[in-house]
């Protein structure tokens, strides 16, 4: 069984802000929970918590998604690396002084072949992962949000499996600079039960997120950079732009730092009577097979 664990772990780290051999890599569960959730997370170095645009941004910041205006369902679709597929669905709810939002996220990674400890075949199974989502933010005065979610995670492997609660916490505070903001999220904290008798650690994550953003005639360009702490990897920063051309038009670009995978991404959006078309592209150059993420939101 522990074969199998660390094979899932290594596929879900290749797309989740995966980083250099650590010596703690491999030793943690639920790594699904740090996937981007959409692709204008994906775009935009796989956070982008700042963009007004960003339907999920809630769910890797609990706080920032409290300061806009809108009522929106998403969807979207993520493949690479053969069958391995992430999905999610998210609701936002947000009226610049508090938020709520809810979402359904699933990773899925095809067939794997079972065998014995003498390589016999022994047919396949299907591993999966499943998250339920809940989020609440508020502006506590003119300058300062604060958020939080509530997350149950289910990981399926063979025939063992484990259950997860979790939260995460997010405060962001406006600054004197305007259309600028920094925020910072603690992720993951909480307990699982053991899978076939073994801990599963939970995948926390610290994260430090700086925005700010330029007006200019009916163009808008934001800005973001920050680093994000995992358990099992080095500190990994990152700086990403957005530029909305007639607030219909976004054209996305990004890089990682210090990943073991290509640190640049990117990406573009379309707006419509209501719906917003997205696409997220992550290409990878060691083998895992380039991410690409579609989606597609209505804002009512």
């Amino acid at each position: 069984m522990k074969r199998h664990f660390i094979l899932i772990t290594m596929i879900a780290l290749s797309l989740a802000l995966s980083a250099e051999i650590h010596s703690e890599a491999g030793k943690y569960g639920f790594k699904f929970l740090n996937i981007p959730p959409n692709p204008v997370s994906s775009a935009l170095a796989g956070r982008g918590v700042h963009s007004e645009a960003n339907i999920g941004s809630w769910i890797l910041q609990p706080s920032a998604a409290a300061m806009y205006s809108h009522q929106a369902v998403a969807i979207s679709h993520s493949s690479w690396l053969g069958d391995t597929a992430y999905t999610s669905v998210v609701y936002s709810n947000a009226s610049r002084n508090s938020h709520i939002g809810l979402a359904l996220r699933n990773l899925s990674y095809g067939e794997i072949d079972k065998r014995d400890e003498t390589g016999l075949y022994l047919g396949t199974y299907s591993p999966t992962d499943i998250g339920v989502s809940g989020n609440y933010a508020r502006r506590l005065s003119p300058s300062i949000y604060v958020g939080a979610n509530l997350n149950v995670a289910y990981q399926k492997l063979d025939t063992a499996s484990a259950l997860a609660l979790t939260a995460d916490l997010g405060i962001t505070t406006l600054t004197l600079l305007k259309d600028s903001r920094v925020s910072f999220s603690a992720r993951n904290l909480g307990f699982s039960n053991k899978m076939d008798e073994e801990n599963v650690k939970l995948p926390h994550s610290f994260d430090l997120d700086v925005y700010k953003g330029f007006q200019f005639n009916e163009q808008h360009l934001g800005l973001e950079s920050g680093v994000v702490f995992p358990p099992d990897a080095d500190p990994q920063a990152y700086i990403a732009s957005e530029l909305t051309l007639l607030e219909r038009l976004h054209l996305r670009a990004g890089y990682k730092f210090n990943t073991d995978v290509s640190g640049i991404t990117a990406g573009l959006g379309f707006a419509i009577s209501g719906f917003n078309l997205d696409y997220g592209f992550t290409p990878h150059d060691d083998g895992l097979g380039d991410a690409h993420s579609f989606g597609l939101s209505y804002s009512f």
